[in-house]
C-alpha cells in the first residue's frame, strides 16, 4: 500500500511543476490541455518510479535528483517547444524547490509528532486512553492530522517560491548564453547537493537501527530549516540579481543606441543646415534671374510667347520645388517633417501638420529631432498596414514651460504592452533591435522632466487610432 504523504506530495509536484513550466516554456498546443496531460504524465512516471521501483531496488538520493532532473527534461522536449533557453533553468530550480522544501516539513512531522506523543501520553497517565485500541486510533487520527498540516505547509512553500522566482524572472523571452545558463543554473545544482548532504546527516544507522539527527541533536530543528530557506533565498536572489544585470546590459544597449543617433543626426544636421542656407541664397537668386530674364524678353520682344513663357513657368515650379512644404520655425524640423511627408505620401498615407518649434523654450532640437523621427516613422509605418483611411497627424502647442508633442495615425494590427516597460511591444521579429523607438521617444522627454502618453481608442468610422503625446518641460530662454 502506498505512503498517503507520499501520494499527495506527487500531486502537488505534478501539479506546481506543469504550472511553473508553462510560465517559461512555450506549449506545443493549448496551455490547459498541457498542464492537464503533464500532471497526469508525470504524477504517474514518479509513482512508478519512487514508489514501486524503488521499493523493489532502493537507489541512493543522488541518484534519485539525476532521475527527477532528467524526467522534467525529457518531458519539456514533449510537451513543450525546442530551443527554449530556458529549459534547464526551469528543470534544475523546480527539482532544487521540492528537494529543499521537504526538509522544512519534515522539521515540522518531527516537532508535530513530538508535541502530539507527549499529549498521547498524558491522556494514557490520565487514564482517559484506557485501552490499545484507542490508543491506535487516536495516533492514526493525530498522524492524518499533522499529514495533511505538512503537505499544507509544503504546498504553501514551494508555491511561494516558485511564485518568487516566476514574479522576478521578468524577461523570459531572453534568450540565454551558454555562460548565462550556467550563472542561473549553479545555485540550483547547488541547493540540490547540499539536501542530499541534509538527507545523510538526519538520518543515521546505529546497532541495525535508524535514528534522526533531530531527537540526538535537537538544534538541527532550528538550522536545517533555516539552511534550507537560505538555499531557496539563494536561488531567488540570483534570479533577481541576474535580471538586474540583463536590464543593465539592455539599458546601457539601448542608452548606446540613442547616443549614437543622435551623435550621427548632429553630425548630418550640420551639413543640412549649410545645404539650406545655400539653397535659400540659390532660390532667392534664381527667382531674381527668371525675373530679369521674363522682363527683358517682354521688353525686346513687344509680343507673349506662349512656347517661351511655358519654358519660364517650369523654371519656376523648379525653384519652388526647393521650398519645404512646412516653415516650422527651425530648419531641422523643417526638414524633417518634409521628409516624412514625402515617405507618407509614397505609400498612400494621408499626411497633416500643425507643428510650430519652440523657440522660446530651452529644448535642443536634437532631442525633438529624436522625437520626430522615431514618432512620425512609427505613426507611417502602422498607418501603411491598412487598406483605407490611411492617415497621419502631428500636432504641437505650448503651455507656459510646457511642450506638448502630438502624433495620431491609424493603425490595425493588435497591439501587445510590454508588462516592464509599459509601452507596445515591437511586432516585428528581431525585438532585440527594433522597437526602440518609443524608448527613445521617452529617454529624450524624461531628459527634460517629461513622459510620454499613449492612449488607443476607436474613431467615430469604428477605425483604431493610436495617439502618442510627448511633454517636455523646458525653461524660457534667458532665465
Amino acid at each position: 500500500m502506498f505512503n498517503l504523504l507520499s501520494i499527495l506530495i506527487h500531486i502537488i509536484n505534478s501539479i506546481f511543476s506543469g504550472v511553473y513550466t508553462s510560465r517559461f516554456l512555450k506549449c506545443k498546443q493549448n496551455k490547459k490541455i498541457t498542464i492537464i496531460l503533464w500532471t497526469l504524465t508525470y504524477f504517474v512516471t514518479q509513482v512508478v518510479i519512487f514508489e514501486v521501483i524503488e521499493s523493489r531496488y532502493p537507489f541512493n538520493d543522488a541518484v534519485g535528483a539525476i532521475i527527477n532532473v532528467l524526467l522534467l527534461l525529457g518531458m519539456q522536449w514533449i510537451f513543450f517547444r525546442k530551443g527554449a533557453s530556458g529549459q534547464l533553468f526551469v528543470c534544475f530550480s523546480f527539482v532544487a524547490g521540492k528537494e529543499i522544501v521537504k526538509y522544512i516539513a519534515s522539521v515540522l512531522i518531527n516537532i508535530l509528532g513530538l508535541i502530539t506523543g507527549k499529549w498521547i501520553n498524558n491522556l494514557i497517565m490520565q487514564d482517559k486512553i484506557i485501552r490499545l485500541e484507542q490508543v491506535e486510533n487516536v495516533n492514526n487520527a493525530i498522524m492524518l492530522m499533522v499529514s495533511v498540516v505538512c503537505v499544507l505547509l509544503y504546498a504553501l512553500l514551494i508555491g511561494v517560491y516558485l511564485s518568487l522566482i516566476n514574479k522576478n524572472y521578468v524577461r523570459k523571452e531572453y534568450q540565454l548564453q551558454v555562460r548565462e545558463n550556467v550563472f542561473l543554473v549553479l545555485p540550483s545544482i547547488a541547493a540540490i547537493c547540499i539536501s542530499i548532504t541534509i538527507k545523510m546527516m538526519v538520518l543515521n544507522m546505529e546497532n541495525g537501527t535508524t535514528t534522526l539527527i533531530y531527537n540526538t541533536v535537537p538544534a538541527t530543528m532550528f538550522w536545517i530549516p533555516v539552511i534550507c530557506i537560505m538555499l531557496l533565498g539563494t536561488v531567488i536572489a540570483n534570479v533577481i540579481l541576474f535580471q538586474n544585470v540583463v536590464q543593465y546590459h539592455e539599458e546601457n544597449r539601448k542608452r548606446t543606441l540613442l547616443e549614437n543617433q543622435i551623435h550621427q543626426m548632429q553630425k548630418e544636421v550640420q551639413e543640412i543646415q549649410d545645404i539650406y542656407t545655400d539653397m535659400r541664397g540659390l532660390r532667392h537668386d534664381l527667382r531674381g534671374h527668371i525675373n530679369n530674364i521674363t522682363q527683358y524678353v517682354k521688353k525686346h520682344n513687344n509680343a507673349e510667347d506662349e512656347e517661351l513663357n511655358g519654358y519660364i513657368r517650369n523654371m519656376e515650379e523648379t525653384v519652388n520645388r526647393l521650398d519645404f512644404g512646412y516653415q516650422t520655425g527651425n530648419p531641422i524640423t523643417d526638414i524633417i517633417i518634409h521628409q516624412k511627408k514625402q515617405d507618407a505620401d509614397r505609400v498612400g498615407v494621408k499626411f497633416s501638420v500643425d507643428y510650430i518649434y519652440p523657440k522660446e523654450l530651452q529644448i535642443d532640437v536634437y532631442d525633438i529631432g529624436v522625437i520626430l523621427n522615431n514618432a512620425l516613422e512609427n505613426a507611417i509605418e502602422a498607418a501603411t498596414l491598412l487598406e483605407r483611411d490611411k492617415y497621419v497627424s502631428l500636432h504641437s502647442y505650448v503651455k507656459g514651460n510646457l511642450f506638448f508633442i502630438e502624433v495620431e495615425n491609424s493603425f490595425a494590427r493588435e497591439i501587445v504592452m510590454n508588462k516592464e516597460s509599459g509601452l507596445p511591444e515591437s511586432s516585428k521579429a528581431n525585438k532585440k533591435f527594433h522597437g526602440m523607438g518609443l524608448i527613445n521617444i521617452q529617454r529624450c522627454a524624461r531628459k527634460y522632466k517629461g513622459d510620454i502618453d499613449i492612449v488607443i481608442g476607436t474613431s467615430k468610422q469604428k477605425q483604431q487610432i493610436f495617439n502618442l503625446t510627448v511633454m517636455l518641460n523646458g525653461k524660457p530662454v534667458g532665465l
